[in-house]
Order: structure tokens, then sequence, then C-alpha cells
């Protein structure tokens, strides 16, 4: 949870800043994994938790549909170039504002 802090995905709610209409309090437990060096301890949201009016998350998140190629495609094209670059998108999906 420090390192949400820390890269600005997650902010402390204090009686300060309590503003129901302006919070959303999402709903998260620990999956610990002994077996990994690196986390021991994971982080899983539950985005499918509904509010006081019943809607969640996910209820209001506009679904923007596939913007990806189907997996043919893609390998299709991936072959055409001489050089190939990955990225890692492991924090990608935390990275959302909502208005």
């Amino acid at each position: 949870m420090q390192e949400y802090e820390q890269l600005g995905q997650m902010q402390e709610v204090t009686a300060e800043n309590d503003n129901p209409k302006m919070n959303y309090f999402l709903p998260h437990h620990g999956v610990c994994r002994p077996e990994k060096s690196t986390a021991k301890v994971r982080v899983v949201f539950n985005v499918f938790s509904p509010t006081d009016d019943g809607l969640s998350l996910n209820d209001i998140q506009l679904n923007g549909g596939v913007i990806q190629d189907d997996l043919y495609a893609q390998m299709i094209r991936f072959c055409t170039f001489r050089y190939a670059l990955t990225a890692d998108i492991k924090k990608m999906y935390r990275m959302i504002l909502i208005v």
C-alpha cells in the first residue's frame, strides 16, 4: 500500500478531505504468495463491490470496446519488422482518473 501512495495512485481519506461525492473506497485484500522472492503479498482489488446506490466501480466505467487486432493479425504484423520492442505494463491498469 505504501507503493501506491508513493506513486500517487492512492491517498488517505481524512475528516478534512472526506467528501462522500468525491471519494470511492475500493475494497481490497492481500493474497499471500510465499514461493515468490520479490513480492510475497499481492493486493487484489474488488471493483465489483457495489456502493450505497448499488453501482460498482466496474459498472460506471466506460467500456471502449476492443482496441487491439486479433492475435493472427498481430503475429503477421510482428513478422514484417526487423526489430521488436517490448514494454512492462505491470501497473498500467492502476492509472485510472475518474472525473
